[in-house]
């Protein structure tokens, strides 16, 4: 039985008044791109102009209020993700994250980085600068479709004791692969090798509980994906044996014990925050903060699993209809438990259906020569069946 969200007959409670209220805008067209960027809900876009109102009164902020609307972003990402606030740092990207990773694993005894070939640029940029520290950086090559390598990846981890890092996306960019972080965490913590996580195209879609019992050492993730929320947002998770490990390669002023209390701001013997805190930039834009702890509540009111199912029954619609058309092949894994909202699909010329699509103004994206769809909680069936009109 398809499960997918429709407006006239929702799969998820209050699906139709879900859309209506939180995403009144998506009635303007048919937006299949949150791989790119998630719409914003109402109740996050209203986080942002409260305080663009005050900001713009002049008023005061409350440093009480100011730190709380921080604490109340790090509760929700750590709801998100099964993982006490302690653990959470909030960043502005998803780069920022992976950049600590590569700090900690470049603290260490020179080795290798693995990784597969297809990972987004932000995942192996910053472990290729480690090279400068004696570091070697190995892409094993994706196969002929593009689809990562797994089975690949574990031989060369079980039979090479120089490696001290695997990084690896949750969900591919490209192909919509979904990672099995909790087989990937037990091999890399059986041989002490730093499991580092992009998190990006996953979370907001595909539920995750507990990355640290996984054997997750650190996930990092902009939010303004699957988790729609704006700009500059997002957070990271740091297994709390790395709290002590290495000092913050670089410190802000909110970083230490003394930014609890302005009366002490000159104590500059203040010991660091004794969280993740201690990673984090320094003074964060607030208000998007704010906004994105909005949307991860929303997200977790309607359920992850919800939505995936939700996804997953827009997917099946496509891939039935994909079965039987010549010159459309299923890229990303037809396997449930093997995607979660991306679905790419490789045509004989994709110039012509992308150009029909843009005619149509259904938004979707074109990566790797292919077309990438990426529906989220507020995409319909009906939706759907215009896609594949239009495609033909």
């Amino acid at each position: 039985m398809n499960t997918a969200l429709d407006t006239s007959a929702a799969f998820l409670p209050g699906g139709a008044r879900l859309r209506a209220e939180e995403f009144p805008e998506a009635a303007d067209g048919i937006y299949l791109n949150a791989a790119s960027f998630g719409l914003l809900p109402s109740r996050t876009r209203a986080v942002i102009d409260r305080w663009s109102r005050e900001r713009a009164s002049g008023a005061g902020v409350d440093p009480e209020r100011f730190n709380g609307s921080l604490m109340r972003a790090r509760a929700a990402a750590g709801h998100l993700i099964g993982e006490p606030v302690e653990s959470i740092a909030l960043a502005p990207n998803t780069s920022y994250g992976v950049n600590l990773a590569a700090e900690i694993v470049g603290a260490g005894a020179p080795g290798r980085i693995l990784l597969s070939d297809g990972e987004f640029p932000a995942n192996v940029l910053p472990w290729k600068r480690l090279s400068q520290r004696g570091f070697e950086v190995e892409v094993i090559p994706a196969d002929a479709q593009g689809l990562p390598r797994f089975e690949a990846m574990e031989e060369r981890l079980a039979r090479d004791s120089s490696i001290r890092a695997v990084a690896i996306s949750m969900v591919q960019f490209g192909t919509g692969v979904l990672a099995d972080l909790a087989a990937w965490g037990a091999r890399c913590r059986e041989r002490e090798v730093f499991l580092a996580v992009d998190a990006i195209q996953g979370l907001g879609v595909s539920p995750l509980e507990g990355p640290g019992a996984m054997g997750v050492d650190l996930l990092t993730s902009g939010a303004q994906k699957w988790l729609l929320s704006p700009w500059g947002t997002g957070f990271l998770y740091l297994h709390p044996r790395h709290l002590d490990r290495i000092h913050p390669p670089f410190v802000s002023w909110f970083g230490f014990e003394s930014a609890l209390d302005f009366e002490e701001l000159l104590d500059y013997e203040s010991p660091l925050l004794p969280d993740a805190r201690r990673f984090e930039p320094g003074t964060l834009p607030v208000h998007d903060m704010e906004a994105m702890a909005a949307s991860i509540e929303l997200l977790l009111e309607v359920g992850i699993d919800r939505i995936r199912d939700h996804v997953h029954g827009l997917h099946d619609r496509i891939l039935e209809w994909a079965a039987d058309r010549p010159g459309v092949e299923v890229v990303t894994p037809r396997d449930a438990g093997r995607r979660a909202g991306i679905l790419s699909l490789a045509f004989d010329e994709v110039g012509e259906p992308a150009a029909a699509l843009e005619r149509a103004g259904i938004a979707a994206a074109i990566r790797g020569g292919r077309l990438r769809l990426a529906p989220h909680l507020y995409n319909t069936s009906a939706e759907i069946d215009e896609l594949l009109a239009v495609v033909g």
